[in-house]
């Protein structure tokens, strides 16, 4: 088989099966309480379940045809964003008019959650198989106490501007955006925080 094939066989396995999970979750909750969430959602089971695979296999093909660049941290995060947007972009459609599959909202809405959450799956993913990497990420995985205060100073001025950014394009950009650039950073300052006062407490013991 040749390496584009096997790597497309690979991504869209990988896709249905994640596809696949996400199904058997929804069809236990489906069973257990009916259609009481969905009802609230406004879609019904057969459409969440349409949405799964059909993620699955549009997700999965973007991950295979870009598979080779798994091998750095920052091909594996784009690899968890193509991966996941079909997905989030899938259920903003579903509750969209036609009319509305292109609108800004719904792509911008997709494409924020999806560099937030895949990049975090694609990244962690990574850095389970490799102890070690390029130095900014070590930076950030093994931090020392000057890179906890530069991380908080950097998060604390972007959440700033974002905030007064934010208050002054009330309504122009999606609420969910500015939360992101809001929240990002102080995120990424406690989560390396912690690490380091992990990794601190460790050498005590």
């Amino acid at each position: 088989m040749r390496p584009v094939s096997r790597n497309l066989l690979t991504g869209i396995s990988l896709g249905l099966a994640v596809a696949t999970g996400f199904t058997a979750w929804v069809t236990f909750l489906r069973l257990a309480a009916g259609t009481v969430g969905f009802d609230k959602l406004g879609t019904t089971y057969r459409d969440v379940v349409r949405v799964y695979y059909g993620a699955g296999l549009v997700g999965g093909l973007l991950m295979g045809l870009v598979w080779p660049i798994r091998r750095s941290v920052v091909g594996s995060a784009l690899i968890g964003v193509l991966g996941i947007f079909p997905l989030y972009y899938g259920f903003a459609i579903q509750r969209s008019p036609r009319s509305e599959w292109l609108s800004a909202e719904s792509l911008v809405t997709a494409c924020v959650l999806s560099v937030v959450v895949g990049s975090s799956l694609g990244a962690g993913a990574w850095l389970r198989d490799h102890p070690r990497g390029p130095f900014w990420v070590d930076a950030l995985r093994y931090p020392t106490a000057a890179t906890v205060r530069w991380l908080w100073a950097f998060a604390l001025g972007v959440a700033v501007v974002a905030w007064l950014i934010g208050t002054s394009w009330a309504g122009q950009w999606p609420a969910i955006l500015a939360l992101i650039i809001f929240m990002l950073p102080l995120v990424l300052a406690v989560g390396v925080s912690i690490v380091a006062l992990r990794r601190r407490a460790t050498r005590h013991l």
